[in-house]
């Protein structure tokens, strides 16, 4: 049982917007959602557009108010006192934040100072992200002028000014190359363990952010429709293990090999020389074995074991017309 404080508190949280065209029916945004997110936690945030997740962030921000339900984030009532939400929270949207028209680390500098850090502090912070995310051949170019790349990684930076305790992240890798959005994984995973920051992490990158979602919830159609940590969501939707392997020479395999495989599990082939096994976990022995025995290592060019992503998870539960919470 996690015994860490509550950091966020959302009960029955209903947000509608009017409706547009001719039958003007109402659009349920957010739909009598409950959650608690713990203090030092990473929230994954998970679901397609229009799920609902950008209006429940900025309820969460103070930026918009619920017809019902509560929301409290460190004790704060969110929607009684918004303004208090914001000393406490770095947040950083998907169209990215203000300060366009200076360069990146006046930008940072300024972030920090209204945030509340001493000019000092703010200047020490500013130049240590710059070092860290790798930006310091652009750190005296104005935000406007930077490629989308940069301004997301000057917008990442100024969101961790004055080291909040609260992090929201809303697709924070968008338009990054793969290095650097390992850059900013790791800068994420470090905050929390070094510094303990709260974290929800809204993002359709669910592969790599698997690597630092802690817990996570599933968004469809306005309501949660799966939360849980990944590995207990991996176990609920019996999500499988991956066999793949690829034959030498564009090599088939042969109708008896394919029914003795199909046997073990259902065999999905990309290229006439790439197959995929899909097993439960408990015929992995048998299928490996099969594998090595029926076919042999002389005719594989390469085969591996791959377990189930949070990926896939997500794409069952989002498949479905209706879902469970857990």
């Amino acid at each position: 049982m996690d015994n860490r404080p509550v950091s966020i508190h959302v009960r029955h949280l209903t947000r509608t917007y009017p409706g547009r065209g001719r039958d003007k029916q109402p659009v349920i945004a957010n739909d009598n959602l409950s959650f608690e997110v713990r203090r030092g936690e990473i929230f994954g945030l998970l679901g397609a557009n229009g799920a609902g997740k950008t209006t429940l962030i900025y309820q969460l921000m103070g930026l918009m108010q619920p017809d019902a339900g509560e929301i409290s984030l460190e004790g704060i009532d969110v929607i009684r006192t918004p303004d208090k939400v914001k000393q406490i929270v770095g947040f950083l949207p998907q169209t990215g934040l203000p300060m366009r028209y200076v360069e990146v680390e006046r930008a940072l500098h300024y972030t920090g100072r209204l945030r509340g850090q001493t000019d000092t502090d703010a200047r020490q912070q500013a130049r240590l992200l710059i070092d860290e995310l790798g930006i310091g051949d652009h750190a005296q170019r104005f935000v406007n002028k930077l490629s989308g790349g940069m301004l997301r990684l000057a917008n990442f930076a100024m969101a961790l000014m004055g080291w909040p305790q609260v992090l929201i992240l809303d697709e924070p890798t968008n338009e990054l190359d793969p290095h650097k959005r390992r850059v900013v994984w790791e800068m994420i995973a470090r905050l929390n363990r070094e510094r303990g920051v709260t974290c929800i992490l809204v993002t359709h990158n669910v592969l790599e952010a698997e690597r630092v979602i802690q817990h996570v919830a599933v968004m469809k159609a306005g309501r949660i429709v799966a939360q849980g940590t990944p590995g207990a969501l991996k176990l609920y939707t019996g999500a499988k293990v991956r066999l793949e392997f690829r034959l030498k020479d564009g090599e088939q395999l042969a109708e008896d090999e394919l029914h003795a495989l199909a046997a073990l599990g259902t065999v999905d082939s990309t290229r006439q020389d790439e197959y995929c096994l899909h097993l439960q976990p408990e015929t992995v022995s048998a299928a490996t074995d099969s594998l090595m025995n029926r076919i042999g290592l002389a005719r594989l060019d390469d085969f591996r074991l791959a377990p189930p992503t949070l990926e896939e998870v997500y794409l069952e539960f989002d498949s479905e017309q209706q879902g469970v919470s857990r």
